[in-house]
């Protein structure tokens, strides 16, 4: 996102990204075994995977008052991953 926003730089646009990690969504589960969806869940603080609930809320604050961040990647991940 970073070379983007600097390439759109000027013209209004915020370019962000919401890494939300491994979600509960029908697009997860046909390649993963049930041990691997323990052990993804096991890596999250919460022990469960993202719901596309928790993410919508990062959606509308990107799109509202979140105007002024440009170029970042928002971890919406339960604490998945730490950087």
């Amino acid at each position: 996102p970073r070379a983007l926003s600097k390439e759109l730089f000027g013209r209004n646009v915020s370019v962000n990204t919401i890494a939300p990690g491994p979600m509960d969504t029908g697009f997860f589960y046909p390649p993963e075994t049930g041990d691997s969806v323990a052990y993804l869940k096991a890596r999250a603080m919460n022990g469960d995977l993202t719901e596309i609930e928790y993410i919508v809320p990062w959606v509308k604050f990107c799109l509202t008052d979140g105007w002024w961040a440009n170029g970042q990647v928002f971890f919406v991940n339960g604490g998945f991953t730490t950087r």
